[in-house]
């Protein structure tokens, strides 16, 4: 790693890392979750490691806990991650020239900030002369010190969790607390019209089908912003919000 590389690495990871209660918070709630599911403690550190998706997670903990069938499991997991599909679709043009090990470990890596910080910083992709010109891939590696933080301080509170559940009563509320740690990152993020049309569509959404069994009030609430958020999003296209 070159000094370029490192110094684009340290300045992502130290960016994701503002924001390392509300992680360790979410990741928290999340292990605490799994500890108090019918899973078991290795399950849950499995489940912890290779799933890496808190709202996944959280979605297949009840359907697990019934006995239902994997597949039934697999497409709510789907259905609830649809987001990293256009995460997906948003870092290709950005990194399609990569071998595909590599894509594949950063779409692994890829969390909901990581993606919202690099589009952010860098909303246009480099042409194939300035990806030339930029031989320590500085963009990479900042993306990469960002993904590295934020997979960390997630799994630390997350294994953190799942010890520590059998110490911590239900009464305190957690998942309230991860909820209210994940609005104070998002909400910032709203700062274009058709993203604040999407979450309020979400959100009615959500509380209008809370009932619907399966959590599948959370898939129709995604699919409310998917629609929402594309009917309401005037941006010319190629043109930067």
């Amino acid at each position: 790693m070159t000094s370029e590389q490192k110094r684009a690495f340290i300045e992502g990871f130290k960016e994701m890392s503002r924001f390392g209660v509300t992680i360790l918070t979410w990741g928290f709630v999340t292990g605490i979750a799994m500890a108090k599911s019918s899973l078991t403690v290795h399950q849950a550190l499995t489940m912890s490691l290779l799933v890496y998706a808190g709202s996944s997670q959280l979605a297949a903990l009840p359907l697990i806990t019934v006995g239902l069938p994997i597949w039934m499991i697999l497409i709510t997991s789907f259905m609830v991650n649809l987001r990293f599909v256009i995460f997906s679709l948003g870092l290709q043009a950005h990194f399609s020239y990569l071998p595909m090990w590599r894509r594949i470990l950063l779409g692994y890596m890829t969390a909901d900030f990581s993606y919202f910080f690099y589009i952010k910083r860098y909303p246009t992709p480099q042409s194939t002369s300035e990806r030339h010109a930029d031989k320590d891939h500085v963009r990479l590696y900042w993306l990469i010190g960002m993904q590295f933080s934020n997979w960390a301080l997630w799994q630390v509170g997350s294994i953190a969790g799942i010890f520590l559940a059998s110490q911590i009563p239900n009464s305190w509320g957690l998942e309230f607390a991860g909820a209210i740690a994940l609005l104070a990152i998002i909400i910032p993020m709203l700062d274009r019209a058709a993203a604040r049309w999407a979450a309020l569509a979400a959100t009615v959404v959500a509380v209008a089908t809370y009932g619907l069994p399966f959590r599948l009030n959370i898939v129709l609430a995604i699919v409310a912003a998917l629609i929402v958020g594309m009917v309401t999003d005037r941006t010319p296209r190629g043109v930067t919000p």
